[in-house]
């Protein structure tokens, strides 16, 4: 073992004198060797050992080490970011702001990452420019941190410029405003995030970012309708899209606890669509390893529990969901999304009293719901008796039109 590996374990292990020594040498030494070594093996660190090693690097700095700190600045590290940070914005002043300044305007891109960051704790209002410069950067850590400091500074031309870019035809331009949006914290956007949510392609993404900014629990007392939206689009993206582990995020035991209360009052079609899914996504995710086989123990864990207070519902109570779910089906609902989730619910309960609903679709001028419900009836073996020859007729697309010739 090298010596900067013998550094790196002792900052890391329980023993706190030792631990501390080796902070000291680290930040006195300027090590950015053993830093750069420290920042590798992260991702394998447990949080509470990157807590303790925060915590330790922290009290090691002073007001004689502090500008060691710069050296470290071309390892960029979210994990350790902070306390870098954090340790020049206690020793700032002009001076220090004005070095800061001038490396975020000619320094690396790493180095521009912590820079950005030191503008949200001391959000001097000279570096505005350069952070709106940056704030749509490529670089996720640059333009996240920019965001979040010219969120400090409350720059709202640049919060207009992001609402302005939801709008956009491109997909990753829209995501990069969402992304924008969360890290410059102002809750008054999360209407246009629900917005762009609902009409975009990448609506898992955009769903799985929304709680960063107002919890799912206040959003369903807000609005319920858009809340739904954005649980079900969560729900399609967990464990594909969006990793597992941020369901204490989203606080998944809560909201679906909170909606099985609701829903057992309330009778929402809406709501019995996201119930029925949550079931299937939950049943499958606990009793399927390879989903949550890198998985810790604590997410594992809950992952069981949320199953747990779902499977736990009376048959009478998923019998009245899976009654409500078909309501979903009607000339009333207009959102093309919420539509497909009902249709695919559907299928996979092969729920065949939607039959009749289902098939008020293949009416639709909306090709994308006539493939949908095309599809669905095949699920539930309903397809028997609908004309293929009258729905092609109905559709321009000529790879829809393949998709619905194969089914029948």
């Amino acid at each position: 073992m090298t010596n900067k590996e013998q550094l790196v374990k002792d900052l890391t292990a329980k023993d706190e004198q030792k631990a501390f020594h080796a902070a000291q040498e680290i930040i006195n030494n300027a090590d950015v060797e053993a830093f750069q070594l420290l920042a590798q093996k992260s991702d394998f660190l447990f949080d509470f050992v990157k807590n303790n090693v925060n915590k330790r690097l922290l009290k090691a700095v002073n007001e004689n080490n502090y500008r060691n700190l710069f050296k470290f600045l071309n390892v960029y590290s979210p994990d350790f970011e902070d306390t870098i940070v954090s340790s020049f914005a206690k020793y700032a002043n002009e001076d220090l702001t004005d070095e800061i300044l001038e490396l975020f305007e000619k320094g690396t891109d790493n180095e521009k990452a912590y820079c950005a960051k030191y503008f949200s704790y001391i959000p001097d209002t000279i570096a505005a420019d350069i952070l709106t410069n940056y704030a749509f950067s490529d670089n996720e850590a640059i333009s996240f941190n920019s965001a979040k400091a010219l969120g400090a500074m409350k720059i709202k031309e640049a919060y207009d410029k992001a609402i302005e870019l939801l709008n956009s035809d491109d997909e990753f331009t829209v995501l990069k405003a969402v992304k924008f949006l969360i890290a410059y914290e102002d809750k008054s956007a999360v209407k246009a995030l629900l917005k762009a949510m609902e009409k975009s392609s990448m609506s898992e993404n955009i769903a799985g970012e929304i709680p960063y900014l107002q919890s799912l629990l206040e959003l369903l007392e807000d609005d319920i309708t858009s809340a739904l939206t954005c649980i079900d689009n969560i729900l399609s993206g967990l464990g594909e899209i969006l990793p597992l582990n941020q369901i204490f995020y989203f606080e998944m035991f809560d909201v679906l606890s909170y909606l099985i209360s609701y829903n057992a009052q309330n009778k929402n079609p809406q709501a019995s669509v996201v119930l029925l899914k949550a079931l299937s996504k939950f049943e499958m995710l606990n009793e399927n390893d390879e989903y949550t086989f890198d998985e810790d123990k604590n997410t594992k864990q809950e992952i069981s529990e949320i199953y747990e207070i779902l499977k736990k519902q009376q048959e009478y109570f998923w019998n009245a969901q899976k009654k409500l779910a078909v309501l979903e089906i009607s000339e009333d609902n207009t959102s093309e999304g919420r539509i497909i989730s009902a249709l695919r619910v559907i299928s996979e309960y092969n729920l065949t009293t939607a039959e009749e609903n289902i098939k008020t679709l293949l009416n639709s001028q909306n090709e994308i719901l006539i493939c949908e419900a095309v599809s669905a009836l095949k699920q539930i073996n309903k397809l028997d008796n609908i004309s293929k020859e009258s729905i092609l007729s109905k559709v321009t697309d000529e790879n829809k039109k393949a998709i619905i010739n194969s089914m029948f």
